[in-house]
């Protein structure tokens, strides 16, 4: 047969195979905004509840263990959430006070499901990104185009995210418990 060609490919699998087919850069098949809202925000309720519990466990004196493990997936989770919110904030053109509802409904316990079915229920919620794959639109202002970048780069912005969640997740830690901050 030879290399892999979009010839080839087109024998083999039809001529329409090159159309049906997108490369990885371009995609982020099957996570609509929707979908990676409700999935983060279901992440950040589940993290409170086990903060919550840690907290219990160890006020009441029975063990302080699982304080840091909650902590530490609790506060990772919170700064996911916040990153998805930013960028479902620039995707669907929320408004400032939608953006900061939005932000906000982390800071509470068990917030951001309600704040999700809100947004889903009012439209808040597009079931496609502006700039993924098909899309026609140019990003023009940097907002835009890091948002961009994150659906045509899927893997590299994964990878930029990771290590800056990180880096404030370990700044934040080393500053010590959000209690002690005040």
């Amino acid at each position: 047969m030879g290399a892999i060609t979009r010839t080839n490919i087109a024998r083999l699998f039809g001529s329409d195979a090159i159309r049906r087919v997108r490369p990885l850069s371009r995609s982020v098949d099957g996570m609509t905004p929707h979908k990676l809202y409700s999935t983060v925000a279901l992440a950040e309720t589940i993290t409170w509840a086990l903060l919550l519990g840690s907290m219990a466990l160890k006020y009441s004196g029975i063990t302080e263990a699982t304080m840091p493990i909650a902590g530490g997936l609790h506060g990772f989770t919170f700064l996911s959430f916040c990153v998805a919110t930013m960028l479902i904030w620039v995707n669907n053109r929320w408004s400032v006070g939608h953006g900061i509802i939005g932000l906000a409904s982390s800071i509470i316990p068990f917030a951001t499901i309600p704040w999700e079915r809100h947004a889903e229920n009012k439209n808040l919620l597009q079931q496609q990104w502006r700039f993924g794959a098909g899309s026609t639109e140019e990003p023009n202002t940097f907002p835009d185009k890091v948002l961009a970048l994150v659906l045509t780069k899927p893997l590299l912005a994964l990878v930029i995210a990771i290590v800056v969640i990180s880096v404030v997740f370990v700044i934040l830690l080393s500053l010590g418990s959000p209690a002690e901050w005040f």
